[in-house]
């Protein structure tokens, strides 16, 4: 299938171009220069701005099966409707699909209910004021021979971008986590990913006059992202509470209602109809251990699952923060190999064979918790051989709140992956404790 796509070049577009190229469609981007953009999988690229409705009037030529529309709304509810009727009136009596991207925002608050759905009412808060008639109006397109379809995406994360790309740079900038409004907030959120092959699988399968949310998680505590993002921006401190007058200075006061706002929204309709199947990491893992905090790789398999093999390694360590933290000595010991593993501890002792290291960690792990703990950041990976990985962790020392204990050293962790089964385990682990 073609398929126009408007906000190609955007965080969302891009990933929506991959998804839709993947699934075997020819993406055909509208872009507002002609200047070509090597690198991307774009079947052809069209010159249009969504800020100017009559420069669309050449855009969906008949061999266009399908219209995304992702560029962002324009500010003008006239504007946006032109968009509208240049977008989709050449699909009128084809049949053919026009999806168009709102939002979660346009529910308003959802107060004590839990994980409402698509048939809630709208109760659109001021940034998005007028976007339910413009949703309306997109839905009006069926009664004209338009398969026309509306998806509202959550919170969008991943990649290092979106909205909590903002909680991570506010972080690194004021050396203070922060949220804002009232602490109980919640956000759904959804994966970049995710919400591409959302839009892959409304543009084949949705029908006519549906409307899907794009929500991977209903409702993650705000105070959690912002802690992750504190995590992300190296910045341990128990997250602060921004009151939405002093956020609306930063942001205005528009978007900073927005960041407090309230949320708790269902995506299972898109599961149980579409077959759609959010399985990223979720937000607050995100941007503990995934695209938020880059890490450096060195010799790399050469394969697509390269990336992968990096996630999975981030995962097992990750396992052993959870592990030490939660005091859980067997699901510790499982993330060792069983064959002749060895362990330095940070006060060098040294362990060697599976019986000692369980023997070791059943006498210590259980209490060792009570009045501090650690957290584990990946910063390199060295892949030795696809299935041996030499990875550098730091180690930080934490109260059970979260916030850094500045007077004790931070450990410095090697560990010696190795790949068996499917699976990452710890074939040896050397700490070293840094010395001021």
């Amino acid at each position: 299938m073609k398929v126009l796509l408007t906000g190609a070049t955007g965080y969302i577009g891009s990933a929506v171009t991959e998804h839709l190229a993947a699934a075997g469609h020819q993406v055909v981007a509208l872009t507002r220069g002609a200047e070509p953009q090597p690198g991307r999988t774009w079947y052809a690229q069209r010159v249009g701005d969504t800020a100017d409705p009559a420069s669309l009037a050449d855009a969906v030529t008949p061999e266009i099966e399908a219209v995304i529309h992702l560029a962002p709304p324009s500010g003008d509810e006239d504007v946006d409707t032109a968009v509208i009727e240049a977008l989709a009136a050449p699909l009128r009596g084809t049949g053919r699909p026009f999806v168009y991207t709102s939002g979660v925002w346009v529910l308003g608050a959802t107060g004590d209910a839990q994980e409402v759905g698509e048939e809630a009412p709208t109760d659109p808060i001021g940034i998005v004021g007028y976007r339910p008639r413009i949703e309306q109006r997109v839905l009006a397109e069926v009664a004209e021979g338009v398969r026309a379809v509306v998806v509202r995406p959550g919170i969008v994360y991943g990649r290092g971008g979106g909205i909590p790309a903002i909680l991570v740079d506010r972080a690194r900038g004021r050396g203070v986590p922060e949220y804002y409004g009232e602490e109980g907030v919640r956000w759904p959120t959804v994966h970049v990913d995710d919400l591409a092959e959302l839009f892959v699988a409304a543009v084949a399968r949705a029908e006519a006059g549906t409307v899907w949310h794009g929500v991977g998680e209903a409702a993650v505590p705000v105070r959690d992202l912002a802690r992750a993002a504190g995590r992300a921006a190296g910045v341990l401190a128990v997250p602060l509470a921004v009151p939405v007058e002093q956020a609306a200075e930063v942001f205005g006061p528009l978007f900073a209602d927005a960041l407090a706002l309230d949320q708790s929204v269902s995506g299972a309709a898109a599961r149980t109809v579409l077959g759609w199947r959010p399985e990223r990491p979720g937000a607050v893992e995100e941007l503990v251990s995934g695209s938020y905090r880059p890490v450096e790789v060195f010799g790399a398999p050469d394969s697509p699952e390269a990336d992968a093999e990096v996630a999975a390694i981030r995962r097992l360590v990750a396992e052993v923060e959870h592990a030490r933290q939660n005091e859980l000595v067997d699901r510790f010991l499982s993330l060792f190999r069983r064959q002749d593993p060895v362990w330095t501890t940070g006060h060098g002792k040294r362990l060697s064979g599976f019986d000692e290291i369980a023997a070791y960690t059943q006498k210590v792990l259980p209490g060792a918790s009570a009045e501090s703990t650690a957290v584990y950041d990946v910063e390199r990976v060295l892949f030795l051989r696809p299935d041996v990985a030499a990875v550098n962790v730091r180690q930080q020392p934490v109260r059970p709140d979260g916030t850094r204990i500045a007077v004790r050293p931070e450990g410095r962790p090697c560990y010696l992956l190795v790949k068996e089964d499917g699976a990452w385990r710890i074939g040896a682990a050397q700490n070293t404790l840094v010395a001021d």
